[in-house]
C-alpha cells in the first residue's frame, strides 16, 4: 500500500498493473542497456583508486542514460 502525504495532484503512479508491469520492463531494458561491461580479472588498488574507478564508471553510465549512448 502507497501512501500520498499532502495534497499534490500524484499522476506517475500507474493504477493498471499490467500498464505498470510493462513500463517497468521497459525501464529494465533501458537501464541494461546503459550498463558498461565490467573488466575481468583482478584489479589492485587503494581504497581512493577503486572509489575513482567507481566514479568513473558510475558517470559513463549516467551520460549513456541521459545523453544516448557515449
Amino acid at each position: 500500500m502507497t501512501r500520498t502525504v499532502g495534497n499534490q495532484n500524484r499522476t506517475e503512479f500507474l493504477l493498471n498493473p499490467a500498464q505498470a508491469h510493462r513500463q517497468g520492463k521497459l525501464l529494465d531494458q533501458m537501464l541494461r542497456s546503459a550498463d558498461l561491461p565490467r573488466t575481468r580479472g583482478v584489479t589492485r588498488g587503494t581504497h581512493t583508486f577503486m572509489n575513482r574507478l567507481d566514479d568513473e564508471r558510475a558517470l559513463l553510465i549516467a551520460k549513456r542514460l541521459n545523453t544516448g549512448r557515449v
